[in-house]
């Protein structure tokens, strides 16, 4: 009797490890190799994993307004014809821990391997076809994934109006080591070819998250936004190009981008005046900018008030860090995640399903180096001792940290411009230009609001405007027509 109790014990012992082993999730992995298409020799980059559980989807590069699930992983020298395996433990994930996938999921894989560039859809990415999966939850899940494919036809196309500027900047060469170069497209007036004597203002355009100077090149969209053609005077437009790796470097001289202003300054505006019939004079030189490019633009104008005639900056990214896309940095406390009450914070105004701040967040850290958060810290932040961007808040709980945005201070536009006042006051008298919407989609109407009231405090001339209902882009042909209006009232000094 004891000795079939002891038997009854034994078995029961080893029938419930054996329950408990069955139903837990055995790891999912995910095995890359890409073919000779792709590369002959090995390469370094960021393994991008994207998945839709609507298989009619074809996985497209996340963002916020159109998320899907992310894993992310980086790679070093991974040789042609070798797998390398991407699971839980070692990749960056978002929407989803890999472990909790399970059933049927299209998927496609990218790799980044651009180490130059913050944005993913340019030549050179390399990326599988889509494919179906089927994951079974209590099964091995190894899934095999082929990279054969790479991006091509989005280079810059030039024509007879549309003209590239590839300036190797040599303090940019020296700061990174390697040769580093100012891109912009010119964008000529047609009569330019017809009067070789005839010298045209200049705009300079920076443009908003996404795009760059090859966007000038390949469609009317930039053209129209900008006012092109069809307002005012003829003008020579330069559309410059902001991309870098840890983001948009917006043209400021910083510790992780290096000497932007500066080169583009004392080597840019040279070079461009030797080559093209552009006016050298500041009430010729206007900066226009959309909202990392009109934080840019502003930038450029306050920091060099004598070079330029105007700026006219529409939705400008945070240009007073205590409404910082809707925080106080400078707050005891502050945090990026969560609001005093504990809620999550949204990070853009829409009637469609919320996106948080730390879902934001967290989908950069998948995608890798360059999402906007990034772009802050490297333009107003200092280096860490990995030689990276210094984190301005704690990736987990959101916590920003007061003693590195005390070195962000250097940034914060309205200080600049309360504490220089009475140098800055005359400079920059009827320059600065400012448009955005009361119910900007990201939340930048609250500092702009925050630099008007400063501004009118401090009896700067300017002309900020706040208008109703118009979202991120306040861009039309009213807009259009005031701002090349303003423009030649200053050329012809009316």
């Amino acid at each position: 009797m004891m000795q079939n109790k002891t038997l009854t014990f034994v078995l029961a012992v080893v029938l419930g490890l054996f329950s408990e082993y069955s139903v837990s999730q055995p790891g999912i992995e995910f095995d890359l190799k890409y073919t000779s298409s792709v590369s002959e020799i090995p390469i370094s980059g960021r393994a991008i994993l994207i998945l839709c559980n609507d298989t009619l989807v074809d996985p497209d590069i996340p963002n916020p307004m159109n998320p899907f699930i992310t894993y992310g992983m980086n790679f070093r020298n991974w040789q042609p014809g070798e797998y390398i395996t991407v699971n839980e433990s070692n990749s960056d994930g978002f929407m989803s821990s890999m472990d909790n996938l399970s059933g049927y999921y299209s998927i496609r894989v990218l790799l980044d391997l651009d180490t130059s560039s913050c944005i993913l859809f340019i030549d050179g990415t390399c990326y599988s076809d889509k494919r179906i999966i089927n994951i079974n939850q209590g099964s091995p899940n190894k899934i095999d994934l082929e990279v054969n494919n790479v991006l091509t036809g989005q280079g810059f196309r030039e024509s007879d109006t549309v003209r590239l500027v590839k300036l190797e900047s040599k303090l940019l060469t020296e700061f990174y080591g390697t040769p580093t170069f100012i891109e912009a497209a010119i964008i000529l007036p047609s009569s330019y070819f017809v009067n070789a004597s005839k010298y045209y203002p200049v705009v300079f355009v920076f443009p908003g998250w996404g795009a760059t100077h090859v966007s000038a090149s390949l469609g009317p969209d930039q053209h129209k936004r900008y006012g092109m053609t069809g307002f005012g005077e003829e003008k020579i437009f330069v559309f410059l190009n902001q991309d870098c790796r840890y983001g948009y470097h917006v043209f400021a001289d910083s510790e992780n981008n290096g000497p932007r202003a500066t080169s583009f300054i004392t080597e840019f505006l040279p070079y461009l005046e030797e080559e093209f019939r552009v006016n050298r004079m500041a009430n010729g030189r206007f900066l226009v900018g959309q909202s990392s490019g009109a934080w840019a633009a502003l930038w450029l104008q306050i920091n060099y008030p004598d070079m330029f005639g105007m700026v006219w900056a529409g939705s400008p990214d945070p240009v007073d860090f205590r409404d910082f896309v809707g925080h106080n940095l400078y707050a005891k406390d502050a945090n990026l995640f969560y609001d005093s009450n504990g809620n999550l914070t949204q990070s853009f105004r829409t009637n469609g399903k919320p996106f948080s701040n730390k879902e934001w967040s967290d989908l950069e850290n998948a995608l890798g180096e360059g999402g906007q958060y990034q772009s802050f810290e490297a333009v107003f932040g200092k280096r860490d001792v990995h030689n990276k961007p210094q984190q301005a808040y704690d990736r987990h709980t959101g916590k920003i940290f007061p003693e590195v945005i005390e070195h962000w201070k250097k940034y914060d536009i309205n200080l600049i411009l309360r504490e220089n006042s009475d140098v800055l006051r005359s400079k920059l008298a009827g320059k600065i230009n400012i448009v955005v919407a009361d119910n900007d989609d990201f939340y930048l109407d609250g500092s702009v609001k925050l630099l008007k009231k400063t501004m009118d405090e401090l009896s700067y001339i300017s002309n900020i405007n706040i208008i109703t209902e118009t979202g991120h882009s306040t861009w039309s042909d009213e807009i259009r027509t005031r701002m090349h209006r303003r423009m030649d009232e200053i050329i012809f000094n009316k």
